[in-house]
């Protein structure tokens, strides 16, 4: 029997795959086999002691997320394909499609769809790569100490990217520097043939450098002795002026994507880019196929109000990064900054959420939205640093906050939306922008 693909969706296997059945924290992918069989799958990767009832060939397992791993891995070892990986606190996804979208200029490419980034997503991106791919970028994601290595021992991975490290998850890891050991698992991977990417102006840098024994190349916005260098032209257009140090060649890029932290990730990505083969003059016109999923400074025009939906996902860094892009939004009306929880912080949540509200204190906002338990903070923070507390409002969850600011914002409003993923902010950009469908102006 031969099989066309591996998918552990048994709603939308293509078909002829074979139907990896995977347990998770809420559902168990062995209730679906029988779906599965019925949208054609060829055969279904099972426990060893299942016993349900299914007309299709079984591949019976101890464990079929470790099987689905070293599936993976076997076929990794046959791949030709460059293979890059990248990692970070921030920025991973970004950065991994300015990547992909450069080496399609350049030849076939494998990319990781989204950020399927765990140890589901990464074996299933590699082996839905076919042999004859040139190029492959794919997203490791961490949460836990030791999924990083974990995930290199199934990518290999030829070259590296790691983006911005800072607070993220940090309730598993305890510190930052903890953090940035289990990014460098990815560095560690990388054989001395190979080559990382790293910025020179973040502040792991040193660290991170150290801990691969491959060729290092350096970008940076701020020096002038890194490998690639950049300077902002536009902050609001993501427009950047790239020198390459070995050719001295220069080049202005435009992304669409607001801050300075996408011309940081643009960097890495045309550092990665050019050290895989690809050439100089295929860079610009990759970046007009760019296309970033939603919710990620997603700039929307309706009903008179300009609305940044960046509401996928916060964290300390990215909200800082956030706010401080906002600020530089040319010719707004009134600035109205939706902040909700950031989760996953531990015992230093309300430190780090108390942060924020110092730097929303510090910016030119009209008014702040906060929503969630823990974005109390936030605004308590914002208050005691100077802010007016006439101009807070606070919301225990999203579905009321909605309702509410959507009644009194009014055009010529320009509105942020930022929270981590499990509050669904989003549901306040929604509310602003009403029933209509609304002018999507970049990212």
């Amino acid at each position: 029997m031969s099989v066309r693909g591996v998918s552990n969706n048994g709603q939308k296997i293509p078909p002829g795959a074979l139907y990896a059945a995977i347990r998770g924290e809420r559902l168990d992918g062995h209730d679906f086999v029988a779906q599965a069989a019925a949208n054609g799958a060829a055969a279904a990767m099972v426990r060893r002691d299942w016993r349900g009832d299914t007309t299709l060939s079984l591949l019976r397992v101890d464990d079929t997320r470790a099987a689905l791993a070293a599936a993976a891995t076997g076929y990794r070892r046959i791949l030709k394909t460059f293979v890059a990986g990248v990692t970070g606190s921030v920025g991973k996804t970004t950065t991994k499609e300015f990547i992909a979208a450069f080496f399609r200029a350049a030849g076939s490419t494998a990319a990781t769809a989204g950020n399927l980034n765990n140890d589901i997503g990464l074996p299933l991106s590699l082996l839905a790569t076919p042999s004859a791919t040139q190029r492959g970028i794919f997203e490791l994601g961490s949460n836990h100490p030791g999924e990083i290595g974990a995930l290199c021992r199934v990518l290999q991975p030829d070259a590296a990217v790691v983006t911005a490290v800072g607070p993220v998850h940090i309730e598993y890891f305890g510190t930052v520097e903890a953090i940035a050991g289990e990014k460098a698992d990815l560095l560690r991977a990388v054989p001395p043939g190979g080559f990382v990417v790293l910025d020179a102006d973040g502040a792991q840098f040193d660290y991170l450098r150290r801990q691969t024994a491959a060729r290092v190349v350096a970008v940076s916005l701020l020096r002038d002795d890194a490998d690639f260098t950049g300077r902002v032209l536009d902050v609001w257009k993501g427009e950047v002026e790239i020198r390459e140090r070995a050719t001295g060649r220069t080049m202005r890029l435009r992304t669409g994507l607001s801050g300075r932290h996408h011309a940081s990730n643009l960097l890495l990505a045309v550092g990665m880019a050019r050290e895989a083969g690809v050439p100089w003059e295929a860079l610009p016109g990759a970046l007009q196929q760019l296309q970033l999923p939603p919710m990620r400074w997603q700039k929307v025009e309706a009903n008179g109000l300009t609305v940044i939906n960046d509401a996928y996902n916060a964290n300390p860094p990215a909200m800082l990064g956030a706010l401080r892009t906002f600020a530089e939004l040319p010719g707004a009306g009134r600035r109205v900054v939706v902040l909700g929880d950031m989760l996953e912080l531990g015992a230093a949540e309300e430190a780090l959420h108390r942060e924020v509200g110092r730097a929303v204190a510090a910016g030119p906002w009209q008014a702040l939205v906060c929503v969630g338990a823990r974005a109390r903070w936030i605004a308590d923070e914002a208050v005691a640093a100077g802010f007016s507390a006439r101009q807070v409002w606070r919301y225990a969850d999203a579905p009321a906050a909605a309702a509410d600011t959507a009644a009194w914002v009014k055009p010529g409003d320009a509105i942020l939306v930022k929270a981590s993923r499990g509050i669904g902010l989003e549901r306040v950009a929604t509310a602003l922008l009403g029933t209509r469908e609304g002018k999507v102006i970049g990212h």
